[in-house]
């Protein structure tokens, strides 16, 4: 049985389910990874496959046994010495330990011995918010679990199937947004009323940069999808229009074109959503795709440079055909540059306070509680709008270091799978689109929080593992870069 449908279900519920960043989806979403990385692990596989990706096991590991230690209750003198910004924070922050504070210092004033006036001695995690870490880790083991078992499993045939339904999949999540803003009651999919009044929805997302986030993963792949079915049509017919049109009757030509007013119509909406992270990045993906086509060696150069700009103008205009919308939102749009400036800066001066072991992993919401300045006094922003800056918050070094070891690992792996060659003409150019939306929402990152919605984190880990899988050694496949 191919995992491509069971994959699909679980990107398509963590996309519907509003992104399942509520309690009632995420956790059934969790639960569904982790049983498709059970199937992908003990599953009989080729040869090439057949063992677990160590380098980014290894990475994995080492990361949440980072996260782990957060975890572990010290003796409060000890988070005075090592962390004393935290000890300061739960002072005020957690009454129980402020308490215990208290009546520690009065028994031993008050003490003869003070050896006998603290039988128990307080003890409390390095993370300011344990439950938010230990639900952080749960989501890293079971996601990591996940890519470790896809990266497994996947075979050629299951990325043809699921880039296909993804297309289609992004086509319904377009027309939800697009329909969703036509009505303009600011609810999801007409009737959800979002629980946080600032929300911005569109489609089934709570936010339309999260709704960005997730088309600039989708879009790529299915645009790898196309140019693979295009560049075989290209390569293998005659010179002439007529030996042209005769390629556009064949079920490769019909497939090539439905991916491709499907990636039309989710580029639109992307656009739509006036996300100016969103069509930043946007603008990337264009730029990368038309490198990537350029440096094509399948085709003559003539058809290279047709084929990238008729590609680039198709999508630009598709872009274009929605600008007109999205300029109205652009002058409307309330978090600008100005605001994540000033999140920045909250989100640097909390680094500094806890420079070595962080706030705790997933707790960056609990720490602006009293350490936010920005806008303090009419909101409270639970996400610092970098996620790489956010890392070095909630980890500190403890957990950043480990993680950009991790990143390393992982782009290590995928450039070995290019230079492997084991690529047919489809695998390639899908290993490549999923490379592509690796790098834009990488891109986007530095400017919102697309990932730490779920539904957005499950295609960000089911691109990671096509960009990593070990494809089974073929014929040199042609066009080869």
């Amino acid at each position: 049985m191919s995992i491509a449908l069971p994959l699909l279900i679980v990107v398509s519920w963590g996309a519907l389910a509003f992104g399942a960043v509520y309690e009632w989806a995420y956790w059934p979403l969790v639960a569904a990874c982790v049983a498709i990385a059970i199937w992908g692990l003990v599953r009989q596989v080729p040869r090439v496959r057949s063992k677990v990706n160590r380098p980014l096991l290894v990475g994995l590991i080492v990361v949440m046994a980072a996260i782990a230690l957060q975890l572990v209750p010290v003796r409060r003198a000890t988070i005075v010495d090592i962390s004393p910004a935290t000890d300061r924070f739960l002072r005020e922050y957690d009454l129980a330990y402020a308490m215990h504070v208290v009546f520690d210092t009065r028994a031993g004033a008050l003490a003869e011995n003070p050896a006998q006036a603290a039988p128990a001695p307080l003890r409390h995690p390095l993370s300011i918010n344990p439950q938010q870490t230990l639900l952080g880790l749960a989501f890293l083991a079971g996601f990591g679990l996940f890519l470790l078992g896809l990266a497994r499993v996947l075979d050629g045939r299951d990325l043809r199937v699921f880039v296909q339904g993804l297309a289609a999949l992004g086509v319904v999540i377009a027309f939800a947004g697009i329909i969703q803003a036509a009505l303009g009651n600011g609810k999801v999919y007409g009737f959800w009323q979002p629980i946080n009044a600032n929300a911005r929805p569109f489609g089934p997302f709570i936010n339309g940069n999260h709704f960005a986030g997730w088309m600039l993963m989708a879009v790529p792949l299915v645009v790898g999808y196309v140019v693979a079915q295009v560049t075989r049509g290209i390569a293998g017919a005659k010179p002439g229009w007529r030996n042209l049109a005769i390629w556009f009757s064949t079920p490769d030509a019909r497939r090539a074109v439905l991916a491709g007013f499907s990636a039309l119509v989710m580029v639109f909406a992307l656009v739509w959503t006036a996300s100016r992270s969103g069509v930043t990045c946007l603008l990337v993906t264009l730029v990368l795709w038309a490198l990537h086509i350029l440096r094509y060696r399948g085709i003559s150069i003539a058809k290279r440079l047709a084929f990238g700009l008729l590609m680039v103008v198709i999508l630009a205009a598709a872009g274009w055909a929605a600008m007109g919308v999205a300029l109205v939102r652009f002058e409307d749009a309330d978090l600008g540059l100005a605001m994540r400036q000033g999140l920045w800066g909250d989100a640097w001066r909390i680094h500094e306070m806890f420079p070595a072991f962080g706030t705790g992993f997933n707790t960056y919401g609990t720490a602006t509680v009293l350490y936010q300045t920005y806008r303090a006094d009419t909101l409270h922003f639970v996400e610092a709008h970098n996620d790489y800056l956010q890392i070095l918050v909630e980890g500190g070094y403890l957990v950043a270091v480990p993680a950009a070891i991790l990143l390393a690992l992982f782009v290590w792996q995928v450039w070995a799978r290019f230079r492997e060659h084991h690529d047919d003409r489809t695998g390639h150019w899908i290993r490549l689109g999923a490379v592509t939306g690796l790098v834009t929402i990488a891109c986007q990152e530095m400017l919102d929080f697309s990932l730490q919605i779920p539904g957005n984190a499950v295609l960000f880990i089911v691109l990671c593992a096509i960009a990593v899988r070990k494809a089974t050694p073929k014929r040199a496949p042609e066009g080869r870069t």
